[in-house]
């Protein structure tokens, strides 16, 4: 267990509240515009109170209504930025020809408007959002000696005041443009990726679907005609033996039945011969079975795990859950390679009259281990082989950041399960 630092639960807390803030303002885009609007009126507004409104209260509210104008257009900055920047602009424009304390950090407004339009317009026009930013900050400061004011002013915006306010306009206008792009890229991934998994999962049905019928066909041409001619002289022979058992057609219909079943079994190597790969001298060998777990915990000690196997007795099962059941630790055995490396693993196998469960479990990967692309194909395989016998797979992480993968077979209570005094096959390793 990892040890946990006093104060760092009351931080997660913190951060997972951010986080989901966050994301319910992302999933209500006005209601976020709506608190930035009010979140910049109330920073402009404490800021030039600060300052000191003008004399007369005409003054002092029609000062406060151009200022508070400013922020409100932002609510729809996403939606229609065109107007919203023009609305700013305009607002802005009247707010420093009506007050005359001049201060360029009452312009912020303005900017958060290019920002918009670079960032949500259609057409951002880029010349356009840095001029009408330029033009809208540096009006009031040249044109205010020739219009009729109530307090008159004298123009103060120098070269570099005029820089600083081209740079803000630049900065503003590439940071919507950047965040615009980020955007649209990121949307394209997520698209891509979610056709790719789509596209996956759909070949891997259809891989799957063409696998068994190409098998289900092969099986219904090589097998079926031989096996239901077992069927038919089976029931033919049963026939006349029960009136005569020794009639002619008895021996013959025996006869019939043995040369059926020799065809049905050399088609069916044949079949087998297809399925199985030719180079391979496995494919000669008998199936193996859960007697042989040892092999595979022998494979995998030697590739650096420390495995232990803690298995009932398997006397008695089928052989066909003894094949599957094995594979399915075989597959668990090789992810645990792939993705974990060298760690403790162990291979639990319980059984009773109804059920066969087997387990394998892992530790947390080493920390050296650079884990290997999976295609998902073994998880598909071994949900295949325990479906066959109606059973479940279950596969996760575990608490201490291992791995467990549990396979349950039902026996359908045609197996009986060994006395506890009988001696167990399998130890631990």
């Amino acid at each position: 267990m990892k040890a946990i630092l006093p104060g760092s639960i009351p931080a997660m807390r913190i951060f997972a509240s951010v986080s989901a803030t966050r994301r319910g303002l992302q999933a209500r885009p006005l209601l976020a515009d709506g608190l930035l609007a009010a979140a910049l009126a109330a920073l402009t507004l404490l800021l030039r109170l600060g300052e000191g409104l003008p004399v007369g209260t005409a003054d002092g509210a029609r000062v406060t209504a151009l200022l508070l104008m400013q922020a409100v257009p932002l609510v729809w900055r996403r939606s229609h930025p065109w107007p919203v920047m023009a609305a700013v602009a305009a607002a802005y424009v009247a707010y420093e020809l009506a007050d005359p304390m001049v201060d360029f950090k009452d312009g912020v407004c303005i900017l958060f408007a290019g920002y918009a339009v670079a960032r949500h317009a259609r057409s951002p026009g880029n010349t356009a959002v840095v001029g009408v930013v330029a033009a809208a900050v540096l009006t009031p400061e040249f044109a205010g000696p020739w219009l009729s004011l109530p307090v008159p002013r004298e123009p103060v915006a120098g070269p570099a005041a005029v820089m600083l306010v081209v740079a803000l306009s630049v900065g503003v206008w590439r940071l919507g443009v950047s965040q615009r792009h980020i955007h649209a890229d990121a949307a394209r991934l997520r698209e891509l990726a979610e056709r790719l998994r789509a596209e996956r999962e759909i070949s891997t049905r259809r891989a799957v679907v063409a696998e068994r019928a190409r098998i289900a066909r092969d099986l219904h041409d090589l097998v079926a005609h031989h096996v239901s001619a077992i069927a038919m002289q089976a029931r033919a022979t049963a026939d006349v033996m029960s009136d005569d058992p020794g009639h002619p057609l008895v021996h013959r219909g025996v006869t019939g039945i043995g040369t059926a079943a020799d065809a049905a079994l050399i088609e069916m190597r044949r079949l087998l011969g297809l399925l199985v790969d030719d180079r391979d001298p496995s494919g000669l060998r008998p199936e193996p079975s859960l007697r042989h777990l040892d092999r595979l915990a022998a494979a995998a000690t030697a590739a650096g795990c420390r495995t232990e196997i803690d298995a009932d007795p398997v006397d008695g099962l089928p052989p066909a859950v003894q094949v599957s059941a094995y594979r399915v630790v075989q597959e668990a055995l090789t992810n645990v390679l792939k993705h974990a490396g060298p760690t403790d693993v162990r291979i639990v196998v319980r059984r009773n009259e109804t059920r066969l469960t087997v387990t394998v479990g892992n530790g947390p990967p080493a920390p050296a281990h650079a884990p290997l692309a999976g295609s998902g194909l073994g998880l598909i395989g071994m949900r295949e082989r325990v479906a066959l016998f109606g059973g479940t797979l279950r596969a996760g992480p575990c608490e201490d950041g291992g791995w467990r993968t549990e396979a349950d077979f039902r026996l359908a209570g045609t197996v009986p399960a060994p006395s506890p005094a009988e001696p167990s096959s399998e130890g631990a390793a």
